[in-house]
């Protein structure tokens, strides 16, 4: 059976629909999600994007204080960094650099649960400060907003992407798409191309190659409509020769399997069997209300 859609159910009685994209990386993904349940869901790596700058700041500080757990334990292997206004974005880039070597080193099992918890927590602070902190803020103070449905810590059951199916692979992302999670210790192309890092060692840069139930849901605002796509290529292209070209990312430009941006495998088709909101008081309504739920249960229909 293919797999048409996927329907979510929040807390609230807020229930969303998906039209699913015919390919086979979905049916595979349909598979996976249908096992799984909100018990197994990472908390932290869940609702991003839109939080009161109080909490940023306790994560903040849990920041710190993680940096201070690993590095009594391995000396100097994290560089702690303080993070500001003025300096979060490169501090957050230079605060994740090691963390690959620590988390793929059977040495620092004992650390596995700190380090987790390290990675995540910098990543949901680049999902947040670029609304909170940046010069230049969005439309909306929840225009970042997504909801994770990330199992990387509770499932082992990988698969790989289909040849086929790299071609999914897309750099613009909008409201209402349903994406697939990036699964992968490292940094992948999209990522190192937003945030314009040029600190990311050669080896750290990691393409999507597997995937599993992980799925994320964006309820940002519109801007990226189609006719920014040649804009953002040029961009990429651009960024792509600046960090050593084909000598640091092994692959052409051209080539699919650089995977550049992430896998789209649906869409918005309802909520609450009611239209999808378009204009962006209509979205501002949803997420205000959205980021008071918490996700009860999903499937496959």
């Amino acid at each position: 059976m293919i797999p048409q859609k996927f329907k979510i159910n929040f807390t609230d009685n807020i229930s969303i629909t998906y039209k699913l994209i015919e390919d086979s990386v979905v049916t595979q993904w349909a598979e996976l999600i249908s096992a799984q349940t909100i018990s197994n869901v990472c908390p932290i790596n869940h609702y991003i994007g839109y939080a009161s700058e109080e909490f940023v700041l306790e994560h903040i500080n849990r920041l710190y204080e993680l940096s201070d757990l690993i590095n009594h334990s391995v000396p100097e292997r994290v560089v702690k960094q303080e993070i500001d206004k003025s300096n979060w974005k490169t501090n957050l880039q230079l605060m994740h650099i090691h963390f690959p070597d620590l988390k793929n080193d059977d040495n620092y099992k004992h650390l596995w649960h700190y380090l987790t918890e390290y990675n995540d927590i910098i990543h949901w602070l680049e999902s947040i400060l670029v609304n909170i902190w940046s010069d230049t803020k969005y439309a909306s103070k929840s225009s970042t907003f997504r909801v994770t449905l990330d199992f990387n810590k509770t499932s082992n059951e990988m698969l790989t992407i289909p040849d086929d199916s790299y071609h999914l692979f897309y750099p613009l992302i909008n409201f209402g798409d349903l994406l697939l999670q990036y699964t992968h210790v490292g940094k992948c192309a999209h990522e190192m191309f937003l945030f314009k890092d040029f600190d990311c060692p050669k080896d750290q840069f990691v393409p999507q190659r597997r995937f599993n139930a992980s799925t994320r849901m964006h309820f940002l605002d519109n801007f990226s409509p189609p006719e920014k796509v040649p804009g953002i290529y040029a961009s990429w292209k651009q960024f792509y020769n600046d960090k050593g070209g084909f000598d640091y990312w092994g692959l052409d430009i051209d080539d699919p399997k650089i995977a550049f941006g992430y896998i789209k495998i649906g869409e918005i088709e309802s909520i609450n069997d009611r239209p999808v909101p378009k204009t962006l008081e209509e979205m501002n309504q949803l997420r205000d209300k959205l980021v008071t739920t918490k996700v009860i249960d999903w499937q496959i229909i």
